[in-house]
């Protein structure tokens, strides 16, 4: 019996190996919509990292971005390509994800991203961003809070707010330019993502020196994942826009 207990421990770390509460909250929901398409359709990661969906979805992925930071995930198939210009042939992925990637890109850019997307793309493109003044509001308050922290700036914050970050209709209005361009029938569904307050509370616990306070944001705190799952309630940080090719 301790036997058995100990192979399930082994297992669930094994399970979230790679795995970080935020991040897991962005990437989960999307997850979810792919499985609906059945047994392990192949999947496009666009700003992928070193991890990316690799480590929520389970199974090998490509992943593109135009630099790769360790830590690097088994499954996770690294090519370096900028979301503007992809060295891929029209709809060679059942599936295209972009997850907090947009808002490094100046507006134009981000419109010709999703023009990719839409053209490699054969079944669903699953795209999440933060949308709106509210998020923006509060990644200045956490890149200030950073700063003051660390002593020094944090790169990503640093871009997303030069560039500012887009609107929901914005958005929608670049998906449906991107379908007409390729001549796509699409249907659009957008889901909320991760409650302002409680992004907050995850983002300000990763940023710590604390080894006993990065253990428990890091790692504890995936155990209660389901009832943050559940707090999606308005005002939220991202959207994700669920895009289905009919």
């Amino acid at each position: 019996m301790r036997n058995n207990r100990l192979i399930n421990l082994l297992k669930g770390l094994f399970f979230w190996q790679g795995w970080h509460p935020e991040v897991a909250l962005r990437y989960l929901p999307v997850v979810s919509e792919i499985k609906k398409l059945g047994r392990q359709p192949q999947v496009l990661d666009i700003g992928s990292g070193g991890l990316g969906i690799a480590p929520y979805i389970g199974y090998k992925v490509t992943g593109c971005d135009i630099k790769f930071r360790p830590p690097f995930h088994h499954l996770l198939d690294r090519i370096k390509a900028r979301a503007e210009k992809l060295p891929f042939a029209d709809r060679v992925f059942d599936v295209v994800v972009s997850v907090d990637t947009l808002e490094h890109l100046n507006k134009n850019s981000r419109q010709k991203a999703i023009q990719e997307m839409l053209r490699l793309a054969e079944k669903l493109v699953c795209l999440a961003v933060p949308c709106g003044q509210p998020a923006y509001l509060q990644d200045k308050m956490l890149s200030k809070y950073y700063r003051k922290k660390f002593k020094k700036k944090y790169q990503f914050f640093e871009e997303q707010l030069k560039l500012g970050l887009p609107e929901k209709e914005e958005i929608v209005m670049f998906i449906e330019k991107a379908a007409v361009s390729w001549n796509k029938k699409i249907k659009i569904s957008i889901l909320n993502n991760e409650n302002l307050k409680l992004r907050e509370f995850l983002m300000k616990g990763w940023m710590t020196k604390n080894i006993l306070l990065t253990i428990f944001f890091r790692k504890i705190m995936l155990i209660a994942l389901p009832f943050m799952i559940r707090m999606n309630q308005p005002p939220v940080y991202r959207q994700i826009f669920i895009i289905k090719i009919l």
